[in-house]
């Protein structure tokens, strides 16, 4: 299994189990999907853009955000936020 295969495979676990997920674990996802997108570009042959409408940019904003979330935080409607 290349490692692209397994992180994709880890992102559809941890989406399955998004409530469980903590604000580090989130971000480092996050960022683990930068440098895929970013390495796979490279294969490629694909450069990289530097515009506002890159969803690296948007996947580092999102990582940085989750970074600053609180303990307790809880992405699912309704439920009740979990101790940490």
């Amino acid at each position: 299994m290349s490692l692209t295969t397994a992180f994709i495979s880890e992102l559809i676990r941890a989406a399955n189990e998004v409530e469980r997920l903590t604000p580090y674990e989130i971000s480092r996802l996050l960022d683990r999907s930068v440098d895929t997108i970013r390495d796979m570009r490279r294969q490629t042959g694909i450069a990289g853009s530097h515009r506002a409408r890159d969803v690296v940019i948007d996947l580092q904003v999102a990582s940085a955000r989750a970074r600053g979330l609180s303990p307790g935080w809880s992405l699912v409607p309704g439920s009740a936020l979990r101790d940490s």
